[in-house]
């Protein structure tokens, strides 16, 4: 058996693996960059809130592409483990056949160190992709929860302008009836407060787009929406009272 050129085989072996976990090491570089992101969007919602739809389903994107990214570097990852295993055997063949000059023992022994060395480097990149696996797999979770509690804040939003208007429309319809006689003039001014409190309502209510203050504001304009739809039957109630007294007096 020619051993330099068994040997030569092997060292050629073992660059190709070197070679495999510099190819890995800039995907985690990429994959770092990915959770840099990650973790400077996630200050971006603590800070400010602002954030429209678009972004979430980028970043949603971005989470979902990197765990693709995690899962192909597993495969490889797991095909590199058993080209270690396979190299340690042959090495641990030729340690054991004796009969080797200095030189060649010398050589065995620096593809062993070799492939030592890459094992521990394949066992820390295995252990740093688990990590960031179970750290996307969560940052995907929370955005998911994060993008339901807007879109269903925002779905509850357009239903409370939905009842400002109709209580605004409620309003105006209750003195076109007979907007030129004395019984109306006595309510207009009561209309025109509640119709800029409505106005003052949905404006500030449309103005919210963060999700906690948008939350706030909706349970904030809830209370408000129940005691307006009181003081509207109260007047509602009041302009009819004061009619029927009217038309008993006119008969």
């Amino acid at each position: 058996m020619d051993l330099v050129s068994f040997l030569t085989t092997d060292v050629l072996v073992v660059l190709a693996v070197d070679l495999g976990l510099f190819i890995l090491l800039i995907w985690f570089l990429v994959l770092w960059f990915i959770l840099r992101e990650m973790r400077q969007f996630a200050r971006q919602v603590t800070q400010d809130s602002h954030i429209d739809n678009k972004t979430y389903e980028v970043c949603q994107e971005s989470v979902s592409n990197a765990l693709n990214f995690t899962a192909e570097n597993s495969d490889t990852l797991n095909d590199l483990i058993l080209i270690q295993q396979a190299l340690e055997n042959q090495v641990s063949q030729i340690r054991s056949a004796g009969e080797l000059s200095d030189q060649e023992k010398a050589s065995v022994e620096e593809l062993n160190q070799k492939l030592n060395k890459s094992h521990q480097l394949i066992r820390k990149l295995k252990v740093d992709l688990n990590k960031s696996t179970k750290g996307l797999e969560k940052a995907k979770s929370k955005l998911l929860q994060q993008t339901g509690t807007v879109e269903s804040l925002q779905q509850e939003k357009e239903q409370l302008e939905k009842q400002f208007e109709q209580l605004e429309q409620e309003y105006i319809q209750l003195t076109e009836a007979d907007d030129s006689s004395d019984l109306a003039k006595e309510h207009q001014e009561e209309k025109r407060k509640m119709l800029e409190q409505l106005e003052a309502y949905k404006k500030k209510l449309s103005n919210q787009g963060d999700s906690e203050a948008l939350a706030a504001a909706l349970q904030a304009s809830k209370q408000q929406l129940y005691h307006v739809a009181k003081e509207k039957d109260f007047i509602e109630q009041k302009y009819l009272d004061l009619l029927a007294e009217s038309e008993q007096k006119n008969e």
